[in-house]
């Protein structure tokens, strides 16, 4: 396999990944990314990103109204008006 088979640069690494190319370089800055540096171009391994892929996607909890996010809305910031935290789960079960 040929070089530019088994390398991608950043911005396409970052289509591959859907994320911005800044994403990817700080992904590559934090070490959570390999990367080489040739001819004066970073590269990404091919291979490192579908790695990246399935392991981003097994991290993603599904979204229920048991998930964390809802204890967090509309706590505090209603005012006694309608809708608040209290009605979350009428409107999850619409």
């Amino acid at each position: 396999m040929s070089d530019t088979k088994q390398f991608v640069d950043v911005p396409e690494a970052g289509k591959v990944l859907g994320v911005s190319e800044s994403t990817i370089w700080r992904m590559i800055r934090r070490g959570a990314l390999p990367s080489i540096r040739r001819s004066g171009r970073r590269l990404v391994p091919r291979r490192a990103l579908e790695k990246s892929v399935t392991k981003t996607t097994d991290q993603i909890p599904p979204l229920t109204k048991h998930h964390p996010i809802f204890r967090f809305v509309g706590a505090g910031r209603g005012g006694g008006n309608d809708p608040g935290a209290r009605d979350k789960h009428s409107i999850l079960e619409q």
